[in-house]
């Protein structure tokens, strides 16, 4: 389009009058071909009955060692959003892991604001 017009015409800005103009026309928003695949279907989150149901946990690092320990565990309850941090080190087995989750039941250290998603 723009070389169409500049054929015959120009001013200054020319490019983007012509841009912003074809983008606002109706039959080229319906007619543009879309380069991304089409989204998903969206489901529904199961609602939580209670604090343990679902956790999430993550691993921040590797940190610069202190005490021998570089990374740091977070596990965070999905319905409080309280989270419980633990200073691990990279080379731990998930069965390590596990039990150090295991064993922290209602030991926490830090706690979100429960307005934050």
């Amino acid at each position: 389009m723009l070389e169409l017009v500049k054929r015959n015409y120009w001013w200054p800005g020319i490019k983007e009058n012509i841009k912003k103009y074809v983008q606002g026309c109706i039959k080229y928003q319906q007619n543009i071909v879309q380069h991304q695949q089409k989204s998903g279907e969206l489901h529904l989150l199961e609602i939580l009955q209670g604090p343990w149901q679902e956790i999430s946990i993550n691993i921040i690092g590797p940190l610069p060692r202190s005490n021998g320990m570089d990374v740091i565990m977070v596990i965070v309850n999905k319905f409080t959003k309280m989270i419980w941090l633990k200073v691990i080190t990279t080379n731990i087995s998930s069965e390590a892991i596990a039990k150090i989750y295991i064993g922290s039941q209602g030991k926490f250290l830090v706690t979100e604001d429960h307005n934050l998603h």
